[in-house]
C-alpha cells in the first residue's frame, strides 16, 4: 500500500510555507554538492591558495634578506692558548738567576740562569757560548735554552734581513729542514734591535731571537720536544732580559 502525503498533489490545498522553502533549500543544495563533486578545482582556486599571503615573512625577499642581521652573531669559542709571534723579546730576570760569568765571547758576555735551569756542556763547537736544561717539571722536555753567538759582522743589515738564513730546506740529507710557522717579528734586546720567529724542525718546535751588538750577530733559542712550555719561553725572555756586556771596547776590524 502506498502512502501518500497529507495532502493531495495538485488538490486546492495549499501547502506550509515554511515546509516549502525548507524543501527548495534542500534542492538548491543537493545541486549545488553534485555541482561540486562533478567539476574539477579550479585553477583560479590552487593559485590563490598556494600563493603566501604578502603579510608572510617568506613572501618577502627583502624581509628574507634582512632575517640574519636579526639574528644575534653567536660568540665564537676562544682558541686554544698558544705562543704567537714574539713581539716582545725580553723581560726582566725572575728571582733567584744566577750569573754565569763570562761566557768567553769577545765582548764577554753574561747573562742570568733562571732558577732551577741546569748548566749543561756545549761540546765541540764554535757558536754556542752556553746550554742549559728545563726542570723536569716543564712540559715537552728535553727543554733547552741556548746563547750564540753566530760568526760574522753585520755593518749594514739588521736581524730581520738575517733571521732568512737561519730557516729553510736543510743543506745535509740527514737533517731535517727548519719550518718557519708564522711571521718573523721584530723586538728589542739590550735596547738594539731585533727580531724572533716560531720554527719547527722535525719532532722539535722552538723560538729563535737574532740581535746583533755592535754588528756582531748574537742569538738565543729555546726549543722543546713538539712544543715549547710557555715557562720556557717566559725564562727564554729573562735570559734575553739580563744580557750584559764586560769588554766594551771594541774588537779590531
Amino acid at each position: 500500500m502506498k502512502i501518500r502525503p497529507v495532502w493531495p498533489h495538485w488538490s486546492g490545498w495549499r501547502r506550509p510555507i515554511g515546509l516549502a522553502l525548507a524543501a527548495g533549500v534542500l534542492i538548491v543544495l543537493a545541486a549545488t554538492v553534485v555541482a561540486l563533486a562533478g567539476s574539477g578545482p579550479s585553477r583560479t582556486a590552487v593559485t590563490v591558495a598556494g600563493s603566501p599571503s604578502p603579510s608572510s615573512p617568506t613572501a618577502s625577499p627583502t624581509l628574507a634578506s634582512v632575517s640574519p642581521a636579526l639574528t644575534p652573531t653567536p660568540t665564537p669559542s676562544p682558541a686554544p692558548t698558544s705562543p704567537g709571534p714574539v713581539s716582545v723579546c725580553s723581560m726582566s730576570p725572575g728571582g733567584g738567576a744566577t750569573s754565569t760569568g763570562s761566557l768567553g765571547d769577545q765582548f764577554g758576555m753574561v747573562v742570568g740562569v733562571p732558577n732551577g735551569w741546569t748548566r749543561q756542556p756545549v761540546g765541540a763547537t764554535e757558536t754556542k757560548l752556553l746550554q742549559i736544561g728545563a726542570p723536569r717539571s716543564y712540559k715537552n722536555l728535553p727543554t733547552t735554552i741556548e746563547v750564540l753567538s753566530l760568526l760574522g759582522r753585520f755593518p749594514n743589515q739588521s736581524p730581520r734581513d738575517l733571521a732568512l738564513w737561519f730557516y729553510g730546506p736543510s743543506a745535509n740529507s740527514g737533517v731535517p729542514p727548519v719550518e718557519l710557522v708564522g711571521p718573523v717579528s721584530d723586538c728589542e734586546v739590550d735596547g738594539a734591535p731585533a727580531a724572533a720567529f716560531h720554527y719547527v724542525q722535525g719532532d722539535r718546535a722552538g723560538y729563535l731571537v737574532l740581535f746583533l751588538h755592535d754588528d756582531f750577530l748574537y742569538a738565543v733559542r729555546v726549543e722543546g720536544l713538539r712544543g715549547v712550555d710557555p715557562l720556557a719561553i717566559r725564562d727564554a725572555k729573562q735570559v734575553l732580559g739580563s744580557v750584559a756586556w764586560t769588554v766594551t771596547t771594541p774588537p779590531l776590524p
